[in-house]
């Protein structure tokens, strides 16, 4: 007797659960194209579009001139500018920099709190292109004022 009361509404909710699946908007899928394929673009302008495709502006900034704040971190209590990243790593330590990432961040107070900001590594989800094409990129943000300074 139970059954035969219970029936009923069992059948309603699978017909409920079944009209909102059929009339709900798809899910959002999230597809990453590769900024080589759109071929017209020099490689610095591809390397633009990567790095702001994986949220290095984010924290560097639009222009690469960093400010976002961490908090006690010994680079002033700031995330670093990359506008200069020519000046202090070559080509290939600037690769294994954006593969490995920062895994901590030195203390401008050894006895003040961790600073809550860190690099990722992108080793496994950077492919060689995107990467090649940001290292370019952030190698070229060398300020045209920064020659006059050193000679």
């Amino acid at each position: 007797m139970l059954v035969t009361r219970l029936l009923p509404i069992a059948a309603g909710v699978l017909l409920a659960l079944a009209a909102w699946a059929a009339t709900r908007a798809p899910m959002p899928l999230s597809v990453r194209t590769s900024s080589r394929e759109k071929g017209e673009e020099t490689p610095a302008q591809r390397g633009h579009a990567v790095y702001e495709q994986y949220g290095c502006a984010l924290c560097h900034g639009a222009d690469g001139k960093g400010g976002f704040p961490n908090p006690n971190a010994e680079t002033d209590g700031k995330v670093p500018a990359v506008i200069y990243v020519a000046e202090g790593y070559t080509t290939t330590e600037l690769q294994r920099r954006i593969l490995d990432g920062v895994p901590s961040v030195g203390r401008a107070d050894p006895k003040g709190p961790r600073p809550p900001f860190r690099m990722p590594g992108w080793k496994g989800q950077m492919t060689t292109h995107e990467l090649d094409d940001l290292v370019l990129y952030l190698m070229g943000l060398d300020p045209k004022s920064s020659d006059a300074k050193w000679r």
